[in-house]
């Protein structure tokens, strides 16, 4: 793969020559397989191989960017973009990128799971367990993906680095009625850690629990949250950490820091830990990724930053670029010191959720939002789970939910699925007083 290499050097070193100011190519040689199952069938398999260079340039403040495959016609799309940022209008916010010769930590990643000769025996012990939960007549589906990417950065500020970074995601559904679902996932940089039958066992015992569902009352409920729909959450938490999204107004955490934002109970990480799908050894300028606090104890502690936010921050990068938009990499909460247990049995009359589906904000600066809880919702008395519950809607306030965390799990469990979670490591969270309506 040293010729890989070279030949991101040699984009690099043709983009100046044509008069960049800045240039950054990161190329990215990814193996990916992918099975999908329904009705406890698999219906296929897939496996693709991807080589393409994400190259991004300044010229002038300046900033344009274009993806070349293969390196096919490199030195033509290298013009074109130069071209491209010539007619360009400038970015006032543009700061560049970094500069310097940075040390990297080692790479961790794991081959293994692009290289399972049998992923179909994972999905059947998944659906199997899915089975023992709920019953023989339950119907599963999902999806088995995994990916392994050999990535090369080369930056014309001095950053040269590679990395590799493995992943292993599993998601089913078991259904028993058609409002009677439950959902669970499994979610790993190694195959060692990979464990699909606990997700089939809990998509199972959550669908069993659903069935026969009531409509649910609107109110003011204490609600216990599933890592899977919390997960959601703290998504958009550190979505809203981000310096450019404070720049742009789709932030609660706009004039805050410093401020508590949050029950004191609440810590927030950024963490890009080798045990995450989304690990990576820097981020898309070069700079070494590190782990971030940015809730602390309910204070709010930093904003996450690039090159050019930080500038304009007046700080120094926090290692999340994203070249225009600083993001997270995976987003952990810290534990508490209770159970799921304890937390279900704090509930005299409350809910518990399990999954969510279209979350909507009606207003990013005062953190308005709505959203459709999904597969098993259940009313709660007195710790006891009483009745499952549909058409309900949570339709509340992302800065108030935060202040009202009331407790937090020792367990947690590292999500991530395409409709609304991204990775993260959440535990069980009771929150006070959240307010339950019905869809209209």
């Amino acid at each position: 793969m040293s010729q890989v290499l070279e030949k991101t050097e040699d984009l690099v070193r043709k983009a100046k020559a044509l008069g960049a100011d800045e240039v950054i190519a990161k190329t990215t040689f990814g193996r990916y397989r992918q099975t999908r199952f329904s009705n406890n069938q698999v219906d296929i398999t897939v496996g693709w191989d991807t080589y393409t260079t994400d190259v991004a340039l300044s010229w002038k403040k300046r900033v344009v960017g274009t993806q070349i495959a293969d390196f096919t016609d490199s030195e033509k799309s290298i013009e074109q973009l130069i071209n491209l940022a010539k007619v360009s209008k400038e970015n006032p916010l543009f700061g560049g990128v970094a500069h310097g010769e940075f040390t990297y930590g080692k790479i961790d990643a794991d081959k293994e799971v692009i290289s399972i000769e049998k992923p179909t025996e994972y999905i059947q012990t998944a659906i199997s367990a899915a089975e023992d939960a709920a019953g023989d007549k339950v119907d599963s589906g999902g999806i088995l993906f995994a990916k392994y990417e050999d990535v090369y950065l080369v930056s014309s500020e001095g950053p040269v680095g590679r990395d590799a970074r493995s992943a292993i995601q599993f998601s089913i559904r078991a259904f028993l009625e058609r409002e009677a679902s439950g959902h669970g996932v499994s979610c790993s940089s190694t195959l060692r850690d990979f464990k699909p039958s606990e997700a089939g066992r809990k998509a199972g015992e959550i669908a069993r629990l659903a069935r026969n569902p009531k409509v649910g009352e609107e109110g003011v409920y204490d609600i216990v949250f599933d890592p899977l729909i919390f997960g959601s959450m703290l998504n958009t938490w550190a979505d809203m950490t981000s310096a450019f999204n404070v720049m742009i107004h789709r932030s609660i955490f706009a004039n805050e820091l410093g401020k508590n934002v949050a029950s004191e109970i609440v810590t927030l990480r950024d963490v890009p830990a080798k045990y995450s799908i989304s690990n990576r050894l820097f981020d898309d300028e070069g700079v070494p990724t590190r782990e971030n606090v940015m809730i602390d104890h309910g204070i709010l502690k930093t904003y996450l930053h690039n090159t050019s936010t930080a500038k304009l921050f007046k700080t120094e990068t926090t290692g999340n670029a994203g070249l225009i938009v600083p993001t997270w990499w995976n987003v952990e909460m810290d534990p508490g010191k209770m159970t799921r247990g304890d937390l279900l049995g704090a509930l005299k009359r409350g809910i518990y959720l399990t999954n969510t589906w279209y979350t909507r904000f009606q207003n990013y600066v005062t953190g308005d939002f709505s959203t459709i809880p999904r597969d098993g919702a259940f009313l709660v008395e007195n710790g006891e789970i009483k009745q499952s519950l549909k058409e309900i809607r949570l339709s509340d306030n992302a800065s108030r939910i935060l202040q009202n965390v009331a407790g937090i799990s020792r367990e947690r469990q590292h999500v991530q699925w395409w409709g609304e979670s991204g990775p993260c490591l959440s535990p069980y969270v009771l929150v006070k007083d959240v307010h339950i309506t019905r869809p209209r």
